[in-house]
């Protein structure tokens, strides 16, 4: 029987609902049935949807990057937050996608180009609203050891997976497989039919991506008939859709083998397994980069031949027979996500030791490219600019440094790149990444701007860190795994978004005309909300619903900056209009001495002529 979505008010109501799908197509795969889900295009066009995607779509470092139309973000949020709602939906109603605009981008260690689909806003808030609704649908059934473009999953989970793998099973036999052009080459008819059969049963969804997938390239071809723009929201998750089944029938002869008895535990099919004359097969995915490992190089000859056959029948790609190799890790390295492993004999323990390293290769790119950015220091005109380019050059190398730094010779490898970087090396107290920099006595290159020694970090300013492999139950779609990923990265989960409590903002509707009331008001007012711990500014109080204002700190700034959260306070409605009186402060004997200074603060700042200021 076919399941039925909840329409959401809010984005707590959105989370929820994604929760209960989650959890319902989790319990319908484990009773070996299939999930059946319809009314999932009225979530897609809920308000609350596109609200959220327009939120992510803003944070995102690419929105500033324009489609075939020439707008970006900042274009749709200075308009009419009813205008933009009910614009996306009308064109989800009659949904015709504009053409992509293509940019090329080197590949890393080639000389090849990656061609990047770039889709114009719209049709990028469009397909976030459905990855965001079908994701947790397809999240509940793909394959637990495909790491790539997936929520809580990351480069190191897979290369710790394939490490654990070698060192527990002894197997030293792996298949390194590549797929030609896979993005360029998916077929809509399968990727669509594939859809359907793990639970996207809204023909109405199923259809706009349908028109996604054909949607033309600028300047090049009218419709796309085969392969997902890589650029495009939506495409890393119907990748993922497509390979599944790859993954499945990979798991099916040896991780996941049906078994005439069931087993309690992992462990004793697995004892089972090796007495039977199963061959093995432990497959591990990034995305279109995957490695399998088994026992013996016949083994291992025989799978690619039969990979190569699934792959061209069943799923219409072809597997590189040039780039897909079988290796002997303890004879030669092998090559996956950036890094080289290899296995050695220890002379003490006689034990097989992993060496695992930076790919030398694409290494040296990263390094070439950092060499660019410190030249460029050189020419800095003034301090300012000087001090903003070597935190971003230190951003730079730290990134490095932090995803190379699970191979146990990171340090070797990275440290030899120290003296091309070093610009001019002296000891001096620096006041950046203090973190880093306190744990080393190394003079590194440093200038003093306004009294702060800022200091250009080393890329041999790192340590071996051991690999951490992935918890399964760190989910997006379960509270406990939104707190052990939270807990993992130490960091503080986000509070929701309180939209719900300005649906009926009365200041609002008075000044419904005014250019201060635009989408971007509507958006980041909530923000605000959030920033303030939902108390007013100036008396304290808790803000509801019924008392809740956002006000303006100085409505005379232009535009682009008028409606930052750093220009809207949250106050009760209250002192919100005092704020805007002219009656004596010193009348409102219920105002403590602070209280009163705030209030004559926001005062001032309503009368301050605008400055000019850097785009937040």
């Amino acid at each position: 029987m076919a399941q039925k979505l909840t329409y959401p008010n809010t984005e707590g109501e959105l989370q929820a609902e994604l929760d209960r799908v989650f959890k319902i197509t989790q319990e319908t795969v484990n009773k070996n049935d299939v999930p059946r889900w319809k009314g999932i295009y009225e979530v897609v066009s809920s308000e609350t949807a596109i609200l959220t995607a327009i939120h992510k779509i803003k944070a995102n470092k690419g929105s500033k990057t324009a489609g075939s139309d020439g707008k970006v973000i900042s274009d749709y949020l200075q308009r009419d937050y009813g205008e933009i709602i009910t614009e996306i939906q009308r064109m989800m109603n009659h949904y015709n996608p504009a053409p992509i605009r293509r940019k090329f981008i080197p590949k890393p260690g080639k000389d090849e180009m990656r061609p990047l689909g770039i889709p114009t806003v719209k049709d990028r808030i469009i397909q976030e609203c459905v990855r965001m609704v079908i994701e947790p649908i397809l999240e509940a059934q793909f394959f637990e050891h495909s790491y790539g473009f997936r929520p809580m999953r990351s480069t190191e989970h897979a290369f710790s997976r394939v490490s654990n793998l070698i060192s527990q099973t002894k197997h030293e036999w792996i298949i390194e497989g590549d797929i030609c052009k896979f993005f360029d080459t998916v077929n809509h008819r399968i990727l669509l039919k594939q859809l359907w059969h793990m639970g996207i049963r809204d023909r109405r969804v199923l259809m706009i991506i349908k028109k996604m997938l054909k949607a033309g390239i600028m300047n090049e071809i009218g419709a796309n008939p085969m392969g997902t723009p890589q650029g495009g929201i939506l495409s890393p998750l119907l990748a993922n859709a497509y390979l599944h089944k790859f993954d499945e029938w990979i798991a099916s002869m040896w991780e996941k083998k049906k078994m005439k008895f069931p087993y309690k535990t992992r462990e004793s099919m697995r004892v089972c397994l090796k007495k039977s004359n199963l061959k093995p097969a432990y497959l591990v995915r990034y995305a279109d980069d995957w490695v399998i490992i088994t026992n013996s190089k016949r083994n291992a000859e025989k799978l690619k031949y039969k990979i190569a056959k699934f792959m061209s029948e069943k799923l219409k790609i072809k597997l590189s027979e040039e780039k897909t190799k079988i290796t002997n890790v303890y004879s030669k390295k092998v090559y996956f996500l950036g890094y080289e492993i290899k296995y050695r004999k220890d002379r003490d323990t006689g034990n097989r030791i992993p060496v695992i390293a930076p790919n030398r290769e694409r290494l040296k790119l990263k390094v070439k490219e950092i060499m660019k950015a410190t030249k460029k220091l050189r020419h800095c005109r003034t301090k300012d600019y000087l001090a903003y380019d070597i935190n971003r050059l230190n951003n730079k190398i730290r990134g490095l440094i932090e995803y190379y730094e699970i191979a146990n010779l990171v340090n070797t490898y990275l440290s030899k790149h120290n003296r091309k970087l070093q610009l001019a090396a002296f000891n001096a107290e620096t006041n950046n990444l203090p973190g880093v920099h306190s744990q080393y006595t190394t003079g590194i290159p440093a200038v003093n701007i306004n009294g702060t020694w800022l200091g250009v970090t080393l890329l041999g300013f790192c340590k071996w860190r051991r690999q951490t492999g992935k918890t399964q139950t760190e989910t997006p779609y379960t509270e406990e795994g939104r707190t052990m990923f939270y807990q993992r990265k130490g960091k503080r989960p986000p509070r929701l978004r309180a939209d719900e409590l300005f649906h009926e903002d009365p200041w609002v509707y008075i000044n419904h005309k005014s250019r201060l009331y635009n989408f971007e008001y509507y958006m980041n007012r909530a923000y605000a909300f959030n920033r303030d711990k939902g108390k007013c500014k100036i008396c304290g109080c808790n803000l509801t619903k019924d008392n809740l204002h956002s006000h303006h700190v100085n409505p005379k700034l232009p535009i682009e900056l008028v409606n930052k959260v750093f220009n809207l306070a949250s106050l009760c409605e209250s002192w919100h209009s005092k704020v805007h009186s002219e009656v004596d402060i010193e009348l409102y004997e219920t105002l403590d001495s602070k209280a009163k200074k705030r209030l004559l603060r926001f005062r001032e700042r309503l009368s301050k002529k605008p400055k000019k200021a850097k785009s937040a």
